[in-house]
């Protein structure tokens, strides 16, 4: 049976706080962390698509990187709420639905590394940055900062990834990835601020507010996909560039 401190690999001591900011420093670790989880397992999918559509070694191995990142992520995260907890706090085991390995053709997957890869993978890094800035505490700092590194080039690879699928793949996936770079500006434009906690006292603690995650969307937005979009739309033909 696994024991929940076998996540714990970073030791930390304990700052004197409230019970409240302590009690919401773990809930957000913990949630984080747990998603750090999943990513490994969604590293190691993309490696499997990957290999289905004849994608190049070096992006195959970037991939299997990445998932290594993904666990150190876990560990760091799992430490920390640990540490504000009081006990160990680990991973749940982790459900794999056989249905997840259809979809491998190359515009679906493009496609689909469009939202998880160059979205989300540029604003976790953006995030992780921002937070690191306003975090007093040395060891949340380079926690935040290890992140926003490794995230920082797992963006980088969606983006080698999706430019290589859109010179293989043709006019075809050329329109389904401005069709999908729309969907994410649209969706970024649609989401609500959801302050359930106090996260704009928190942010000394490297919790960015929603206040600042609304800044880097923002950012993505303004910066990344609408200047993609255009260019997708002006240069059909073009090998977009990141």
């Amino acid at each position: 049976m696994p024991t929940h401190d076998d996540w714990r690999t970073l030791k930390l001591r304990s700052e004197a706080l409230p019970e409240s900011t302590r009690r919401a420093l773990a809930e957000h670790w913990t949630r984080a962390a747990r998603l750090e989880h999943v990513s490994v397992a969604t590293f190691g999918y993309f490696s499997l698509q990957l290999l289905a559509v004849g994608a190049p070694p070096s992006l195959i191995e970037d991939a299997h990187r990445a998932a290594l990142d993904e666990i150190k992520h876990a560990e760091l995260c799992f430490s920390l709420a640990t540490t504000y907890a009081g006990h160990a706090i680990g991973p749940r085991p982790l459900a794999i639905d056989e249905r997840a390995l259809i979809g491998c053709a190359l515009q679906s997957v493009a496609v689909d590394t469009v939202e998880k890869g160059c979205v989300q993978e540029t604003i976790a890094a953006l995030e992780a940055e921002a937070a690191a800035a306003l975090a007093h505490d040395d060891a949340v700092r380079a926690v935040q900062l290890r992140i926003c590194d490794d995230e920082s080039r797992h963006a980088e690879l969606a983006w080698r990834f999706v430019r290589w699928a859109a010179q293989t793949g043709g006019a075809p996936v050329r329109a389904a990835l401005r069709a999908a770079f729309q969907r994410a500006l649209e969706r970024l434009e649609r989401v609500a601020s959801d302050e359930s906690l106090p996260e704009h006292r928190l942010e000394a603690h490297g919790i960015l507010s929603e206040h600042g995650k609304q800044t880097v969307r923002a950012e993505v937005m303004n910066e990344v996909i609408r200047p993609i979009l255009a260019e997708l739309s002006e240069h059909p033909g073009s090998r977009f560039h990141s």
